[in-house]
């Protein structure tokens, strides 16, 4: 009867400790997706498309913060390459915010185990 529940306890320690594995590398690849995302996002433009009509001509305007301030660089009378530029780097902002959240809440949980372990 003893050594049925040491052997128990060994078999939850051991699939505790393998989704404690599992875990932390969801953590590593979290972490190494964000650099990858956050590497592709230097390459691309930040802020708005801003269209002003003078004359009857339609001109395009990106607008961004830089320095505190709102700039604003002339992009011509066709934006279509520089639209979907902008779509990218808003779909892979909102893509490195859900990454970012879900690497805290693991993080949380991985030094909440931590420090159970360590506290016994």
């Amino acid at each position: 009867m003893r050594l049925l529940k040491i052997v128990l306890v060994l078999v939850i320690l051991l699939m505790m400790w393998e989704k404690i594995k599992r875990l932390e590398e969801r953590l590593y690849e979290l972490r190494k997706e964000i650099e990858e995302v956050e590497k592709e996002l230097e390459e691309l433009p930040s802020g708005h498309l801003e269209v002003k009509t003078i004359n009857g001509n339609v001109y395009y305007y990106l607008r961004y913060w830089e320095d505190g301030r709102l700039r604003s660089k002339y992009i011509g009378k066709f934006a279509s390459d520089i639209k979907e530029k902008l779509l990218k780097s808003e779909q892979l902002r909102r893509r490195l915010t859900q990454l970012k959240e879900e690497e805290k809440k693991l993080s949380n949980i991985i030094d909440k185990i931590e420090k159970i372990i360590t506290d016994y």
